[in-house]
């Protein structure tokens, strides 16, 4: 093929045409100003009529060429067809450009071919080598091949390059293509698996995400370990906001849990008969909990809180940590996977100190399957005879199951949300507003006040030892996923105040800081990342102010500002709002910005607030009265017999 013509910018067209006619002219004149345009003609005579010649043509050119953005345009309707369903993840835009050209590729190519091609060509030995690897397990069926597999390239960590990742996807289309992907043969199911996680995972695509979900669903060999792993794989991916989902997803993924659900509770119905109130102690609560850590981990705190809490109400608590967060029991091919941290020294302890009593306690091993755990909690509940289950964590199977045998609360950590539940009472951490009312008709809702039990301050911070700006209004951002959370938006406000005399300190988890840093040169020279604080009380004492980014979680650390008197500003969404209040949200991002220079330049405004925040904090963090609510409203209902 002949390259007939070039400008220089920087956005590239490539231009595959069998025509030169005035549309064309048209097109091209829009944007030869401001773009390198590649201009191939005589395409279809140049390849011989032959398709492949022409793919692998067009995949080497996009290779090699640079980190621009790539368009391709085209007036032959064969090729624009087939690059439209096989190359997407290459370009920016694909064009048909109609100007009557009447010739025609043959569709007839050899995939394999294309696809050895596709290998053949790769810039990079290390990339090549892995798609070899993963092409050669086609017709593997050995889960740990996938294991192995799956784990090197995670740590090769191809999502940190963008064309990396164009190329990647476009390998995947171009398998999944090759197996027609739509049959559910057994030999193909772990492939599958394999690279729909890659592509939904790289592409950030619903598309994807949910052929991953149906290949699951329409496995007929598939066990309800399998289904609650996936499950979990997807409640952690979509707060990490490392997937995209719509409703469809969200449709498929209830109906994974409710066929897990239905499954266990066939195949164990006879462990899961009901015990009636009249022979159960209304003195005892047993609290499940589906992770359970130490007190730097706010869920653990809040499963301590409760059994306190409780324990001051006269009730006799048992803590049961299930070890269900994201479980890798019933493991099936995932790109980038992950499991819950689980502390194996609990294993063997019976007692847990909270202040000056101890709890009973038992820990379920992570390594046993969901099975052998329904047998050991049916069990335990037969013995014990509690009133009611309060579990706490969204989406725990065990708490479900064992709903039948007992009474069983759920609350979600997101308090601000319903938690993912079979048992119809459901505690939420707030009002329900008239829209959710109508929508909730089969559900028992609870509502009540969230409350938190602070980590108790043990040191004292100075700015200078953070080497912090001593003149500058420090503002406080927290969070254990903020390489998830903060989005272009909420850093496009940093920046434009850090350009008005603030200064930023970002306290947690952020993988991304040095990657934003690069992209926002105010922020970069007004902020610090100091990585995790296992005291944040004395964090909040030396900054002036909180704000929050758009998310879920956050509700323990609005309140430990407001609790060294310290306002915060935040949208009117999520925990953090449901647990601060409306005296310090906001609409959106541009008012965000007004509201923190407000702050940072009207000190009476600023004082009045504080003491607004410190108010705050105090009832947010008395826990009685809230407590005591929550268990008579689930005593009223056990007493009314609809369980």
């Amino acid at each position: 093929m002949e390259e007939t013509g070039e400008a220089f910018c920087n956005q590239t067209i490539y231009c595959y045409l069998e025509e030169q006619r005035d549309v064309l002219d048209i097109f091209l004149e829009e944007y030869n100003n401001n773009s390198i345009i590649h201009l191939f003609s005589s395409v279809v005579e140049s390849c011989e009529g032959n398709l492949f010649y022409c793919l692998g043509d067009i995949v080497n050119n996009y290779i090699q060429e640079g980190d621009n953005k790539i368009w391709f345009v085209t007036d032959i309707k064969s090729l624009y067809d087939i690059v439209k369903k096989l190359y997407f993840f290459l370009f920016e835009k694909i064009i048909y450009i109609e100007q009557d050209n009447k010739k025609e590729f043959s569709r007839k190519f050899d995939i394999n071919k294309l696809i050895s091609y596709f290998l053949d060509i790769q810039k990079s030995k290390l990339n090549a080598l892995f798609m070899r690897s993963l092409w050669k397990l086609k017709d593997n069926i050995d889960l740990n091949s996938y294991i192995e597999f799956l784990y090197k390239l995670d740590k090769a960590e191809i999502d940190k390059n963008r064309k990396l990742v164009s190329i990647w996807c476009c390998f995947c289309n171009l398998m999944i293509y090759e197996i027609n992907i739509d049959n559910t043969e057994k030999k193909y199911f772990y492939f599958k698996l394999t690279i729909y996680s890659i592509v939904m995972l790289l592409s950030k695509n619903a598309k994807y995400t949910n052929k991953f979900i149906n290949v699951v669903i329409s496995y007929k060999d598939i066990k309800e370990e399998n289904l609650y792993f996936i499950w979990n794989q997807f409640k952690r991916m979509s707060l990490k906001k490392m997937i995209t989902l719509d409703k469809t997803s969200d449709e498929m993924l209830n109906s994974i849990y409710d066929k897990c659900y239905n499954g266990l509770s066939d195949k164990w119905k006879e462990y899961l008969i009901k015990i009636p109130s009249e022979e159960r102690n209304k003195d005892l609560v047993i609290i499940f909990t589906i992770q359970f850590l130490d007190k730097t981990h706010a869920p653990t705190r809040t499963v301590l809180e409760r059994a306190k809490t409780l324990r001051e109400l006269g009730k006799k608590v048992i803590i049961v940590n299930t070890c269900e967060q994201y479980t890798m029991q019933g493991y099936l091919p995932m790109y980038q996977a992950g499991y819950g941290r689980i502390l194996e020294k609990y294993n063997n302890i019976q007692t847990i100190k909270i202040n000056d009593f101890n709890v009973q306690f038992l820990q379920l091993h992570g390594e046993y399957s969901i099975q052998y755990k329904i047998k050991i909690l049916a069990k335990l509940i037969n013995e014990l005879n509690p009133y009611y289950i309060l579990s706490i964590g969204t989406g725990s199977m065990l708490a479900d199951l064992c709903g039948n045998i007992v009474p069983c609360a759920s609350m979600a950590l997101a308090f601000s949300t319903l938690p993912k539940s079979k048992n119809r009472m459901k505690i939420l951490g707030r009002k329900l507003c008239p829209e959710e009312e109508k929508l909730l008709v089969n559900d028992d809702i609870i509502e009540s006040k969230f409350t938190f039990e602070l980590k108790e301050q043990q040191k004292k911070f100075t700015r200078y030892e953070f080497n912090f700006q001593e003149n500058k209004f420090l503002l406080v951002v927290v969070g254990i996923r903020l390489q998830y959370e903060i989005s272009s938006a909420f850093m496009e406000m940093l920046e434009k105040v850090c350009k008005n005399g603030c200064y930023v300190v970002f306290a947690g988890i952020m993988d991304n800081y040095s990657d934003l840093m690069e992209k926002y040169s105010a922020v970069n020279a007004n902020s610090s990342f100091i990585g995790y604080c296992d005291d944040i009380l004395a964090l909040m004492e030396i900054c002036d102010l909180y704000i929050n980014p758009e998310r879920l979680g956050g509700g323990f650390s609005i309140i430990e500002a407001f609790a060294k008197g310290k306002p915060g500003v935040y949208l009117k969404k999520g925990d953090v709002y449901t647990a601060g209040g409306k005296e310090f949200a906001v609409n959106n991002f541009d008012e965000m910005e007004k509201q923190i220079l407000r702050y940072k330049d009207n000190k009476s405004y600023y004082n009045k607030m504080a003491e607004v925040a410190k108010e705050r904090a105090k009832i947010m963090t008395s826990s009685l009265e809230a407590m005591a609510d929550i268990d008579s409203q689930i005593c009223q209902r056990i007493e009314q017999k609809y369980w």
